[in-house]
């Protein structure tokens, strides 16, 4: 369990980075002034700046069920094929989530692709429950 948990924290790592890289390359280029950025007021960022951080964020309201999921297996020593696929299954979207969110963001697929992650973290839960 620890490598689908390694890797998802290693999404919110580079979906940092790369936040920190627009908002900077944004205020660089003169497309937003950098006091925007202390209290969000004042003027419009960017759109693909809004959507980089936009993705950042949603990466701290469902993600945090999954590690408490990881943290429990790893802690119970309960992992079995079942939740190994689940977990897996959950990171997997997450990464296409990602992806589909700062390119395209096309709603009808990001949000097919987010019920997707939920399903994966539910079947998780629930072998997780099972086991204990």
């Amino acid at each position: 369990m620890i490598y689908p948990l390694i890797t998802m924290l290693l999404l919110v790592l580079m979906m940092f980075g790369l936040a920190l890289y627009a908002r900077l390359y944004a205020a660089y280029k003169g497309d937003v002034e950098f006091k925007y950025y202390e209290v969000f007021e004042g003027g419009k960022c960017p759109t693909w700046v809004t959507k980089i951080c936009h993705n950042l964020d949603n990466l701290f309201q469902v993600p945090p069920i999954f590690y408490t999921a990881a943290v429990l297996v790893i802690a119970l020593k309960i992992e079995n094929e079942e939740i190994m696929f689940n977990a897996w299954g959950f990171v997997m979207a997450r990464y296409v989530h990602t992806l589909v969110h700062i390119t395209v963001n096309k709603y009808l697929y990001r949000s097919a692709i987010f019920g997707l992650s939920l399903y994966f973290l539910m079947m998780l839960w629930f072998h997780i429950v099972i086991k204990i």
